[in-house]
């Protein structure tokens, strides 16, 4: 029982968003991303056939409403994949994930986009030891989007020194 209510404080003091704890070691998170501009989904549908990579970027927001402003960062987000054919729109599109969360650490996730759940493959800082799913993102509200995250193994250790070592944070 103590486990799971500091889960429940970590997320929601610390990661903002919609944070539910499931059990024990389990958490739900979700966070709000606004889209960099000058960083594209390059969905632009093209000639059938044509693929290749693409890069995106942008700020997870400190506020979890969809389309609230996006003051207050609580970190950054950096996609990189490959769109096997630009011509076809229900051809996969293969991501690679970065979500930093300034002072915690980062969580990384790859998978298929849009074809069932992308693994969470791990992390840094406090999400060193972390597993699971990204179980749903939402594109309806772009040039912002909702990830929605079934994760295991989060650190909510704060005794622990080397938290923050991993973990990158810009200074701009």
């Amino acid at each position: 029982m103590h486990r799971k209510l500091i889960v429940i404080m970590v997320g929601l003091a610390l990661l903002g968003g919609v944070t539910v704890a499931k059990a024990d070691d389990e958490l739900e998170l979700e966070l709000r991303v606004l889209v960099d501009p000058g960083t594209t989904f390059d969905i632009a549908f093209g000639i059938s056939g044509t693929g290749g990579a693409f890069y995106v970027s942008g700020t997870i927001c400190e506020d979890p409403e969809p389309g609230a402003l996006c003051d207050d960062s609580m970190g950054r987000f950096d996609c990189w994949g490959w769109m096997v054919d630009n011509g076809n729109p229900a051809a996969p599109v293969f991501v690679s994930q970065e979500f930093n969360l300034d002072g915690r650490g980062k969580i990384q996730t790859q998978g298929a986009e849009d074809e069932g759940p992308r693994a969470v493959v791990g992390g840094t800082g406090d999400f060193r030891n972390v597993r699971g799913e990204v179980t749903g993102t939402d594109f309806s509200n772009l040039p912002e989007f909702i990830v929605t995250f079934e994760l295991t193994g989060v650190d909510d250790d704060d005794d622990d020194d080397d938290s923050d070592s991993d973990s990158d944070s810009d200074d701009d």
